[in-house]
């Protein structure tokens, strides 16, 4: 048995020997052996050159804008107002006076009452000899007055009570009556009262005005501290 697998070991290895010489003809091929066990997965080789981008398409032609419709048709304005009247100049204040007096002067029924001293007068003129305020242009005036009077009908031996008047009139061209003012109470002799009063009036320009006494009697002035009457005009339109 020996022997016999000695021989076939020679003969075998004979064979290999002439299959190499003879370009692997010589020898039939042995039966496959089983399959060896899978290797390890070799590592990841370099990743490759990024190839060129290609070309960027072209873009098609953009679309036509559209027409842009009508705009719409604008309102109608309205026709502007009328412009309103002017309105009325202001308060002109250079004309004006006031004088006032200090004496215990009588003054009889039906006569001008004269103070005596001007404080202050533009335009307006005062004579004190005559009792006349003169007035130079046209215009709406505000007289103011206070006179402090006392009872002097000494011709009446009952001394009878009476109210005390004064008025305020337009004396040239043409006696015109503007305001009338008397006491508030009827006065026996020896009685004092004030009258007082105020009016607005109209004037023309070279127009006179005079304070005159419309008492049934004869009253005697009468100093009230200081004065004994007083009276303020001013143009005011």
């Amino acid at each position: 048995m020996n022997e016999n697998n000695n021989i076939n070991k020679d003969e075998c290895l004979c064979k290999v020997i002439d299959c190499i010489n003879n370009g692997g003809r010589c020898c039939p091929t042995g039966p496959t052996g089983p399959k060896g066990a899978t290797g390890p997965t070799g590592p990841t080789g370099p990743k490759g050159a990024t190839g060129p981008t290609g070309a960027t398409g072209l873009q098609g032609p953009t679309g036509a804008t559209g027409p842009t419709g009508p705009t719409g048709a604008t309102g109608l304005q309205g026709p502007t107002g009328a412009t309103g009247p002017t309105g009325p100049a202001g308060a002109n204040l250079d004309s004006y006076a006031m004088v006032h007096d200090e004496t215990d002067s009588t003054v009889g029924s039906g006569q001008p009452v004269m103070f005596q001293t001007t404080n202050i007068s533009n335009k307006i003129t005062y004579n004190p000899n005559t009792g006349d305020f003169y007035i130079p242009e046209d215009g709406i005036y505000i007289v103011h007055w206070w006179i402090n009077a006392r009872h002097n009908d000494n011709k009446n031996s009952n001394c009878e009570p009476k109210a005390l008047g004064v008025e305020f009139h337009q004396f040239w061209p043409t006696d015109i009556l503007i305001a009338h003012s008397s006491t508030h109470n009827r006065l026996t002799c020896c009685d004092t009262g004030t009258i007082s009063g105020n009016a607005i009036f109209e004037a023309q320009a070279g127009t006179s005005y005079r304070f005159i006494n419309t008492s049934e009697v004869d009253f005697k002035l009468v100093p009230n501290d200081l004065y004994s009457g007083a009276v303020s005009i001013t143009r005011i339109v």
